[in-house]
């Protein structure tokens, strides 16, 4: 009877130890389904808006969010984008790429990111360009093709 007790405690702890893992990843990868705006809603009208002004119409806005650490900054751009994609006409029409400002630390890692990320590496190739306006203008030029 020992040994049966022990191998539930051991199941249970097994399956309490896969859902701390599984939250703690959510959280850490900022996947997890919080939906609650609470105190943000204003501003979450406003930057939902203008995504959908951007994406939809082209027009060209920019965006700064600030805060201190915790206060729900990546969480509303994230429930702002995900509800702009489950737009049909704005899904086929956007590309998002995700940049760290700890590991993409300067313009170029950033450039060769995004081109990653928008698998254009077979488009840029060998090609050495000058500057970052270079750059930059040839990935806009293949992102028109």
């Amino acid at each position: 009877m020992s040994s049966r007790k022990s191998k539930n405690n051991s199941l249970i702890h097994t399956e309490c130890l896969s859902q701390v893992q599984r939250i703690l990843r959510e959280r850490f990868c900022h996947q997890s389904p919080h939906s609650n705006l609470f105190g943000v809603q204003v501003q979450y009208k406003h930057l939902s808006e203008l995504l959908k002004r951007t994406a939809l119409h082209g027009e060209s806005n920019s965006v700064l969010i600030i805060g201190p650490r915790g206060s729900g900054k990546t969480m509303l751009i994230n429930h702002a984008l995900k509800e702009l994609m489950e737009i049909e006409e704005v899904s086929e029409n956007v590309l998002q790429v995700h940049l760290n400002g700890l590991l993409q630390i300067n313009d170029k890692i950033a450039l060769k990111e995004i081109t990653r990320q928008l698998n254009l590496e077979n488009v840029v190739g060998d090609k050495v360009f000058g500057s970052f306006a270079e750059n930059l203008s040839f990935l806009l030029e293949a992102l028109k093709k």
